[in-house]
């Protein structure tokens, strides 16, 4: 272990004084910085707007109605000796309506993610390619200055090296991830913003799947490094499987009808023709042919057409921390559903906001396919690292 941590170590040095790493770097940092400062005079703005049609609502004769209504209903139902549920339902109503949520912190995050088009968000599109700036070269670099070739005839195995300039590469990601999340923090503290232990998880969390997006592509371009003589055509490569990665969720839809055909045929039934006069006894309407919208049939058909344009969208990691990590994060997606009104006849349930496991679960599949790309692509890299020729 100690041979992977000295040439980790130097691969490390290396990034940090790297024009062009700097430089990206910089540009991140700048973005972030700029995206989190809107974000705050936004939110601050949310802020006011919320404290002011509270305090408008609250002068409102019907806002006093409700709430005395709600108060009122809470009281019958425990003196009749309704349910638990009924009455904790009730009460998050009436809850809900004098204390309706803030403005979410989390909602500042939206600036770093403000959309691109197909390509994804601003932050995404730096992280993907200062990740590719670290990766593309990672291998070729070394052969190309015929440093990895006086590096194998020392007394150090080829797995400590490829090992080591590994570790020494995603230290590098960790550390950028890790100054962008303490430069957030340090702006929402600046603007007298103090987040929730709640919101700092999910906070955190956002930085961790950021963290393992950046992460593939840096194991997309290492693989590249691996194959590729030289870096030009490293680079080459890896652009273009990025470009494919950025517009294949577009056709998506296209590939999903040539997979599912057509649409099924709605099925049409004779119903008696609506009349607004009342017939007499010996009248019978004329019949008339009306076609039922939807069916079980088609509702089948386009449920396997969305798994077919959910399951291409993923192939993108861009797509998948985009718009699916990421709202679910930020705008606590997953979970159990709004509480409903407690009544008679239903069955009232609690409201529960969703955790960041809930959150997490609801994506599990766009997590897993971020995991399944870094991986193989490492994997990969490592074999062909273990069996080429160096020369």
């Amino acid at each position: 272990m100690r041979q992977e941590l000295i040439v980790a170590g130097k691969e490390f040095r290396d990034h940090l004084t790297s024009k062009r790493f700097l430089a990206i770097f910089g540009v991140l940092l700048l973005l972030a910085g700029v995206g989190m400062a809107m974000g705050m005079d936004q939110y601050n703005k949310s802020l006011e707007e919320y404290k002011k049609s509270q305090a408008e609502y609250q002068q409102q004769p019907w806002f006093k109605e409700q709430v005395a209504s709600l108060q009122k209903q809470i009281a019958d139902a425990e003196a009749s000796g309704a349910a638990e549920e009924e009455i904790q339902a009730l009460r998050q109503q009436l809850d809900m309506l004098i204390n309706p949520p803030m403005p979410s912190v989390l909602t500042v995050f939206a600036g770093l993610n403000s959309s691109m088009g197909i390509g994804g968000g601003y932050f995404s599109l730096i992280l993907m390619l200062l990740s590719i700036a670290i990766g593309f070269d990672l291998i070729t670099r070394e052969r190309e200055e015929g440093t990895l070739k006086s590096l194998l005839s020392h007394p150090v195995y080829r797995d400590a090296v490829i090992n080591g300039k590994l570790i020494g590469a995603l230290s590098i990601l960790v550390v950028v991830m890790g100054s962008v999340f303490m430069i957030t923090l340090a702006i929402m503290l600046f603007y007298g913003v103090v987040p929730t232990g709640n919101d700092l998880i999910r906070i955190a969390a956002y930085f961790v799947m950021a963290l393992l997006y950046s992460s593939v592509f840096f194991a997309i371009a290492t693989l590249f490094s691996t194959l590729a003589k030289n870096s030009a055509m490293s680079i080459l490569l890896v652009l273009g499987v990025v470009i494919a990665m950025i517009i294949i969720p577009t056709f998506a839809p296209k590939i999903a009808d040539a997979v599912m055909g057509p649409p099924p045929e709605i099925r049409p039934i004779t119903l008696p023709e609506p009349t607004l006069m009342q017939p007499s006894e010996n009248s019978t309407p004329e019949p008339i042919p009306i076609a039922i919208p939807w069916d079980p049939a088609i509702e089948q058909y386009y449920r396997n057409k969305q798994m077919i344009i959910d399951s291409i969208d993923t192939i993108s990691p861009m797509y998948s921390f985009d718009y699916k990590i990421s709202p679910a994060i930020l705008y606590k997606q997953g979970g159990y559903p709004g509480p409903i009104y407690a009544l008679k006849g239903f069955t009232p349930y609690v409201y529960h906001e969703p955790t960041i496991w809930d959150s997490l679960s609801y994506v599990w599949t766009s997590i897993l396919a971020l995991i399944v790309e870094l991986v193989a692509p490492l994997a990969a890299s490592y074999v062909m690292f273990m069996r080429a020729d160096i020369r």
